[in-house]
């Protein structure tokens, strides 16, 4: 039958049938066979399967080019936010999905998201990739993202190098020949990219982090503070030195430079001569206004000069016998132009008793590994967690450098992704009869998280805590869920923490967990259930599993539209009554309507919602207390997919 008549056949049994009694007098199974012509079942492309979530290809490529593995995260907004002069992650939000990549930095695989997502910002903290990018979802469902293209991309904004067009103070200093565009890219940038090992990348992205909770790095890391601690390099060998940019999280556009002074001497303002090295030490992503402000991309090196005093000229070596200290200039950068601003002051430097305040504001920690390597960390202002603007140190010769600096502590890689799902189980109790459609029978809150091994992406266990929070209904329904798509072998061990009453059903083809037998005995209690697995494929234990309701009986299962009933359900009840599942095809848990829509479920998953909202529309049908609900069914989820925002 066409689907517009059958719809308006049916509008007024609809009609009838919802003015007859209220929800708890019509929850009555009325048992038996009829209803529907069995048949004519559903065909696959008839059923709706009443899924809020759409299938995307995730592609990304960092182009890493050492052995260096990172996590991402994708977010539904943006995940930075400004914070006491820094821009930091927004703890607040959480994310969509999160992954790692391979050892090049390429990750390549799929997931759900809600269907109402149509951009994303990738977001790592990993040093070497940009970050947060904004990306759209593009209508053959991929989120693709390259870092070459897309700084390819930003770099053809750039309005070129001036030729010496630009102010500066008179307390600084220019090597020979530099300059700079007007995102502060200096024009003595060397033309390849410097990563160190990814050991060294790792710990400079845990130790110059911002710390959260009101710490300081100096409350994480005491030994890296105290008198007798410098931040200056002693040079004991005539090598040659380049500093290379590694990340920023400051909100300003701040200028970094360095100094030289006798090894054994106090330096102070007016007996050392300061070098720009750095015109603005902000990386290329960074946006204020809606307009780029920086050029820099971790591994941008500037090959830093010696300033010889006494002949006046500027010498490839740093010779043995000085010191080279660094200081920087807070927001210095304005216009492409270097500015002292006086709510700023004046600059900062590593040697704390030029500091106005004697407060230490670099650290610098020399990489044991090599001694040819020191991670350097600026404060440029009040929150003391020295990632404002980080570099390190790249010493040509070896043993070149005195090593009384303290040693950056080695930090593993990472070993565990996570990603956590949030949602709503909602519930008609009638099946297969008909239902009033108030979809608040059974309510159950869900929060589940999969942990994988960060290089082989295998999930090797899930929480999963599901809360009862209504009863709409009047009969007595119990709740469980099945890992439908496992064997039982591939589960090591399950641990439940909640009320009595729960069980491990052992009888059943793939592990099932019923949780309780009586909601209404429950509501408002928590079940933690922590499930230890044989390292499987993620999309094995997608999250919300199989879950279902059981009404008046253990084999009177619903379940959420297609998803399959367990062993233990009474199959004789399909296409009994207003059910028309058609189990050949995997159809299953649908009914045909007699209203507004031609079909309807018993069972959904809504990825975000307040449960009151449906607990209190009792009687009340679905689309009635969500307008779109209608065009969102009729057009097979393809319109008004935030439907159940409105």
């Amino acid at each position: 039958m066409d689907r517009k008549k059958m719809k308006r056949v049916a509008l007024g049994a609809l009609i009838c049938a919802f003015s007859l009694s209220s929800c708890a007098d019509k929850d009555v199974y009325q048992g038996g066979e009829g209803g529907n012509d069995k048949n004519t079942p559903l065909s696959p492309t008839e059923a709706f399967d009443f899924n809020m979530k759409q299938e995307v290809k995730v592609n990304v490529d960092y182009g890493f080019t050492n052995d260096y593995y990172i996590v991402f995260e994708l977010y539904s907004q943006n995940p930075m936010k400004e914070e006491d002069g820094s821009w930091v992650k927004d703890e607040t939000l959480s994310y969509i999905y999160s992954a790692s990549t391979d050892k090049k930095g390429k990750y390549s695989g799929s997931t759900q998201i809600a269907s109402d997502i149509k951009e994303v910002w990738l977001y790592t903290d990993y040093l070497g990739a940009i970050s947060p990018v904004k990306i759209t979802i593009s209508d053959n469902g991929e989120i693709k993202y390259n870092q070459a293209d897309y700084i390819a991309s930003l770099n053809t904004q750039t309005r070129g190098v001036t030729n010496s067009g630009h102010n500066y103070l008179d307390d600084w200093m220019l090597m020979p020949g530099a300059d700079w565009d007007i995102y502060g890219l200096p024009s003595n940038i060397e033309p390849n990219i410097s990563m160190p090992s990814a050991a060294t990348l790792y710990s400079i992205k845990e130790v110059y982090s911002s710390k959260g909770n009101g710490k300081t790095m100096e409350d994480v890391y005491p030994q890296f503070f105290g008198s007798n601690i410098s931040s200056e390099i002693k040079v004991i060998k005539d090598t040659e030195l380049s500093l290379v940019f590694v990340a920023s999280t400051a909100s300003w556009k701040n200028v970094v430079g360095y100094f030289t002074y006798p090894t054994g001497t106090v330096p102070n303002v007016d007996n050392i001569q300061k070098v720009l090295a750095f015109p603005n030490a902000t990386p290329i992503n960074k946006i204020v206004e809606n307009e780029r402000v920086g050029a820099l991309l971790c591994g941008h090196e500037v090959k830093l000069k010696y300033w010889n005093s006494e002949k006046q000229q500027f010498e490839d070596k740093f010779p043995a016998g000085v010191t080279v200290g660094w200081c920087l200039e807070g927001n210095g950068f304005n216009k492409g132009n270097i500015v002292r601003h006086s709510y700023v002051g004046e600059p900062r430097y590593s040697y704390s008793a030029m500091n106005s305040d004697n407060k230490q504001r670099v650290v610098a920690l020399r990489d044991k590994g090599t001694d040819q390597l020191v991670a350097i960390g600026f404060e440029d202002n009040k929150d003391l967690d020295y990632c404002d603007a980080t570099f390190y140190l790249k010493i040509a010769e070896s043993q070149a450098i005195d090593t009384d600096l303290p040693e950056l502590p080695s930090v593993d890689p990472p070993t565990t992704v996570n990603n956590t799902v949030t949602g709503l189980l909602a519930f008609e109790d009638l099946w297969p009869s008909q239902g009033d459609y108030d979809m608040n029978d059974v309510i159950v809150e869900y929060k589940s998280t999969i942990y994988q091994n960060a290089l082989t992406g295998k999930a090797y266990k899930i929480v999963d805590e599901f809360t009862p929070v209504h009863s709409g209904g009047s009969l007595v329904s119990g709740f469980g869920y099945q890992l439908y798509q496992l064997e039982q072998d591939r589960v090591r061990s399950i641990k439940v923490e909640g009320p009595e009453g729960w069980r491990v059903e052992t009888d059943q083809s793939s592990p099932t967990i019923i949780l309780f037998d009586n909601l209404r005995s429950v509501i408002g209690q928590k079940y933690t259930v922590t499930i230890d697995l044989a390292d499987v494929d993620p999309k094995q234990v997608a999250s919300p599993y199989n879950p279902f309701i059981f009404v008046t009986s253990r084999a009177r299962e619903v379940h959420l539209v297609n998803y399959p009933p367990t062993d233990k359900a009474d199959k004789e009840l399909f296409n009994s009554h207003d059910d028309v599942s058609n189990v050949s095809v995997g159809i299953y848990y649908i009914s045909r309507y007699k209203g507004e829509v031609d079909l309807m479920p018993y069972g959904m998953n809504l990825p975000v919602i307040d449960f009151t909202v449906l607990s209190k529309a009792e009687g009340v049908k679905i689309y009635e207390t969500f307008p779109k609900f209608i065009s969102w069914v009729e057009s097979g989820g393809k319109k008004n997919t935030d439907w159940y925002k409105k």
